[in-house]
């Protein structure tokens, strides 16, 4: 008997609504709302349009709804880290700030002064970074204390919009494992770090577990489906999408505006050589862990396309990626980590500029240059991630799983190959739903753990890139 499933997955830069049906064996999807949507400066902070987003998320599962009267549950997922402070009647008390806004720069030496880097970590297993839930509570606390003091609680935004579906609060694992406020393992708020930076342990509540239903959707027209906690961070929901052997270490790169490169297994790491390298603790979508790197991804491309759009130039992916593959590599490796990238606007005057400083004595490159240039660094950032992990483990993994958009870019997956020098396996593309989908199915009593491997493999396409000899 085929049944469907709802997935609602958010992205930083656009959403989506994607009904899944579960049929001999595979999962067929269909993609029923497509919504851009970026952040923008209201009040003097880098903000996202949340009612805007809530109503294309609702009309989107209108639509699926209308399609697909049989369907019978819905899950979200989005990015981490950010957050929604709601007052007593469960109202925002402010726009949802972004991560990118620069309040939490402004207050990192008071955020230092209470919790430095070493103590963060050992309390965590989160590494430092001032774009953290706990960087940015800390930055709202310091910067809005009026607001701060009409907040009763603080949902992350997946909990956020499970809660406007269902009226139910609650607090995720696998996005509360990225906020930088939780024990390693990501199974409770961390008392220590919240006295430290004087959050209130009142805007939280217990930590639930992923792959559970929360309850009823009560929104108009929608009461037919169960709300699923199936993975509340995006990544969390990709990895679970990926075929493995569950007896060994697996590594993955999701690769987005983000990517996150990083192993899955049972235990957190957290020597003072994990420390050292940035490693995050964060949870996955079932009961494990996937340690990971937090990298720059193709946000960088993403911003040098919407400048040369805006200057009238050639900005289309396809023809930039084939501008890129024909011209010669210059040898440049850009640090994609610099500061400098981390901000919108004039992405091509930073890459630039970063170029002319390491002295090259090149003329200016035009688009297919900088692409190329961009996509190497990559590409040379995740080689030294893959050797990190395997100085971690202890152990080399066969093969490099590659999900997310840039599992369509068969520039940056055989650049990628080239440099880890290992076979990268790229797909799923759309991973996220993919994994929000299976875990439904198998909270809903459709899909047995066991089979989900093959259900996969059924359901995904994915291409292997060999290293060149």
């Amino acid at each position: 008997m085929p049944v469907t499933v709802l997935a609602v997955d958010l992205g930083s830069s656009s959403g989506r609504v994607v009904a899944g049906t579960y049929r001999d064996g595979r999962i067929d999807e269909v993609e029923v709302r497509r919504f851009p949507h970026r952040a923008r400066h209201i009040d003097g902070y880098l903000s996202w349009d949340l009612d805007f987003i809530r109503d294309e998320v609702v009309a989107g599962l209108r639509d699926a709804v209308a399609m697909f009267p049989d369907a019978i549950s819905v899950s979200v997922d989005t990015w981490g880290v950010d957050y929604v402070p709601l007052d007593g009647d469960g109202r925002p008390v402010t726009p949802g700030r972004c991560y990118r806004d620069d309040r939490t720069t402004r207050t990192l030496d008071g955020y230092c002064a209470r919790l430095d880097d070493e103590a963060a970590w050992a309390a965590t297993g989160i590494a430092p970074a001032v774009i953290n839930s706990s960087n940015q509570l800390f930055a709202y606390l310091t910067e809005e204390p009026e607001a701060a003091g009409r907040t009763e609680r603080v949902l992350f935004l997946a909990d956020y919009f499970t809660f406007l579906l269902t009226g139910i609060p609650g607090w995720s694992r696998s996005p509360a494992s990225t906020s930088g406020l939780c024990v390693p393992g990501a199974d409770a708020f961390s008392g220590d770090v919240l006295d430290a930076l004087g959050i209130p342990a009142s805007w939280f509540g217990a930590v639930a577990p992923e792959h559970a239903v929360v309850g009823p959707c009560t929104v108009e027209g929608l009461g037919q489906l169960t709300v699923v906690r199936a993975g509340g961070h995006d990544t969390a929901c990709a990895v679970h999408a990926l075929q493995r052997d569950t007896a060994r270490d697996a590594y993955f790169l999701s690769c987005g505006s983000w990517s996150v490169l990083g192993v899955l297994r049972d235990g957190p790491l957290l020597s003072q050589e994990a420390r050292e390298l940035g490693i995050s603790n964060e949870a996955r979508a079932d009961a494990g862990l996937r340690p990971l790197f937090n990298l720059t991804g193709l946000w960088i491309l993403q911003e040098c396309q919407r400048q040369w759009r805006d200057e009238g130039r050639t900005h289309d992916i396809v023809e930039l990626l084939r501008l890129a593959e024909a011209a010669p590599s210059t040898g440049i490796v850009i640090d994609t980590e610099d500061p400098r990238f981390a901000v919108p606007d004039a992405m091509v005057d930073r890459v630039r500029e970063v170029i002319d400083e390491a002295g090259t004595g090149l003329p200016t490159l035009d688009e297919g240059a900088i692409v190329r240039v961009v996509l190497e660094s990559l590409a040379t950032r995740y080689a030294d991630g893959v050797a990190a992990l395997d100085a971690l483990t202890g152990a080399r993994v066969p093969q490099l799983n590659l999900v997310g958009g840039g599992s369509r870019n068969a520039l940056l997956c055989q650049l990628t190959a080239d440099a880890v020098g290992m076979p990268v396996v790229a797909g799923p593309v759309e991973a996220s739903v993919l994994g929000s989908m299976l875990a439904q199915l198998e909270v809903m009593g459709h899909l047995a753990p066991a089979d989900r491997n093959a259900v996969i493999g059924a359901t995904a396409s994915t291409v292997r890139y060999d290293p060149a000899r």
